[in-house]
């Protein structure tokens, strides 16, 4: 038996405008297609999106996608039904809208919640068939709020150690985007003669906290980048004199790869930045010293069309912003 195919195409990710208890919720939509070989007869065509059954998700972070049963929600649009029309062969288009409340959990990874979402579309007749694609559902601040003003805060950070060694980050903004590349000028300057340098570097790390009758907390480096000797410069076992600076560069993983920062119940994400430095003293003492600063992972504030106009299959994401005739003289 010849069966049909469906196939379901979204407008990208759900990415919701303020926190929980302001988002003015999301309009999830996209369509389906559906192509028939043989003469069969269809009753009705239903898109649901809900959250994420099995392990669709499970490439991104090699951990279990079960969700938590508080976090389980589903919202469904009929685009088609009947008393079991039979239809030709051909492909059919059809068109959802899906309305998502503002409050809806974000997805996220982590050991102590898993969240996930999929659209499903269902096809049910003489013959069954379904379609599911993975959705993220990102939160975005709202326009004016104090998330959104951190965007123009700058890294500026500096401690002394022991009043022997001073170091300072600087230069970079505290809210970074998923796959982008994050740039941080590092300063290491002796207060004391005797020190050389023989590791220089910047950690990306991630934070986990669940607050519960068990509290508990878990991190890891979810990026790094270190100097390798003879890069940039020839510092490596070198005596510090006065001040050396760096200019470092970190590329930030892929969304879900890394986790937005998020909070979602008991549980929290946040992430900071360590300006790393390991330096021996003139009796080949060793110490590594790392300087802290917080840094807030966010999601892109666009839907990724892939960094192209829309292509034809796409032309669900035109908007039309003027029609109008031009007038004949424009011609002449």
């Amino acid at each position: 038996m010849i069966l049909p195919s469906v196939r379901v195409f979204a407008l990208g990710d759900v990415v919701l405008q303020g926190a929980p208890a302001d988002a003015p919720g999301y309009v999830f939509s996209g369509r389906v297609l559906i192509t028939i070989r043989v003469p069969a007869r269809i009753q009705t065509v239903k898109v649901v999106f809900q959250t994420a059954q099995g392990g669709r998700w499970a490439r991104l972070r090699h951990r279990d996608t079960s969700n938590d049963a508080t976090d389980n929600v589903s919202f469904a649009d009929s685009v088609y039904s009947s008393a079991g029309e039979v239809w030709a062969r051909g492909t059919y288009e059809f068109f959802f809208r899906i309305v998502l409340p503002g409050d809806l959990g974000e997805t996220m990874f982590t050991a102590h919640k898993r969240v996930a979402y999929e659209v499903r579309a269902q096809l049910s007749g003489s013959v069954r068939r379904a379609a599911v694609r993975p959705v993220a559902v990102k939160r975005m601040p709202y326009f004016g709020s104090a998330w959104e003003a951190l965007a123009s805060d700058m890294v500026h950070v500096s401690a002394v150690w022991r009043d022997r060694i001073e170091m300072c980050a600087l230069g970079c903004s505290r809210v970074q985007r998923d796959g982008q590349l994050l740039r941080v000028t590092g300063v290491v300057r002796a207060l004391e003669k005797g020190f050389c340098l023989t590791k220089v570097g910047v950690i990306l790390e991630e934070r986990t906290r669940c607050r519960s009758a068990r509290s508990t907390s878990e991190s890891h480096v979810a990026a790094s980048r270190f100097l390798r000797a003879g890069e940039h410069g020839d510092w490596h076992g070198r005596a510090i004199v006065d001040q050396m600076a760096f200019d470092l560069e970190l590329r930030i993983p892929p969304a879900y790869k890394i986790q937005y920062d998020v909070k979602h119940g008991p549980v929290t994400v946040s992430h900071r930045l360590a300006f790393v430095v390991a330096v021996v003293d003139q009796f080949g003492h060793g110490t590594s010293l790392r300087l802290f600063t917080p840094l807030h992972i966010m999601p892109h504030d666009c839907v990724d069309l892939h960094d192209e106009l829309p292509a034809y299959a796409d032309v669900q994401a035109d908007r039309v912003l003027l029609a109008a005739d031009a007038p004949p003289e424009l011609f002449a």
